[in-house]
Parts: structure tokens; C-alpha cells; sequence
């Protein structure tokens, strides 16, 4: 039940952070990882959370963007592509990247992150 609420957390802070950088003047990398620390508790599913797993689910979607910015960095691409990146293709890349970890649970952990986001995208459509 509690890995819901976690997964429900990590598209929450993803697409917060995202929304935050889409409305701001100045894009980068070092201010998107800070938005996903600022984003408000208070009315969202993060209010469902321990403090402990709030501390977690922020500090995977931070490790998470930082994989994508290593990524996008080496093909002369910053935070403006990110933002606009489809989520469909930001799976992609982060299952890549978990195939190239050595430790099995740390993939099935962003394949679980992946899995949430996706579900969660379509049934907005």
C-alpha cells in the first residue's frame, strides 16, 4: 500500500518540478533539483507520506533527473529538452540506464517508478 503512495509521489514531484521550470525565467538543472524539495506538501499525496519516505521518493526523482541530465549533457542537450521530453521516451532512457546497474532491485525499483508514471499519463488520456 505504502509503495503507492510512494510511486503516486514520484509522478507528483516529477511533473511539479517540471511545471515549476516550464514557468520560470531561468532553466537549470540545479534549480529543478531544488524544486523538487520545494514543491508544497500541504493538499497533495505527499501529505500521505512519513517524513522518511517523502526524504526517499525525493531523493529518487532527484537521482532520477540527474541520470537524464548526465544523459542529455552528452549530446549537447540541457534542462529546456528535458522539460519538453515525452514521458514515453523518458522511460525508455531510464530503463536503459537500469539495465546498465548491477544491482537487480535498483531496476526493478525504476521500472516500478516508470510503470506508475505511465499509468498514471494514460488515464488522463
Amino acid at each position: 500500500m505504502s509503495d503507492n503512495k510512494m510511486l503516486a509521489a514520484y509522478k507528483y514531484l516529477l511533473e511539479k518540478a517540471k511545471q515549476s521550470m516550464i514557468s520560470n525565467e531561468m532553466k537549470s538543472w540545479d534549480l529543478l533539483g531544488r524544486a523538487v524539495h520545494s514543491i508544497e506538501e500541504k493538499g497533495s499525496v505527499l501529505e500521505e507520506l512519513t517524513r522518511e519516505q517523502l526524504d526517499q521518493v525525493r531523493n529518487d526523482v532527484q537521482v532520477d533527473i540527474g541520470l537524464v541530465a548526465e544523459y542529455l549533457e552528452d549530446f549537447n542537450q540541457g534542462v529546456e529538452e528535458y522539460i519538453d521530453m515525452e514521458l514515453p521516451v523518458l522511460e525508455n532512457f531510464l530503463e536503459e540506464k537500469a539495465m546498465s546497474l548491477s544491482d537487480p532491485t535498483a531496476i526493478t525499483v525504476l521500472r516500478l517508478r516508470m510503470q506508475a508514471a505511465m499509468a498514471d499519463q494514460e488515464h488522463k488520456h
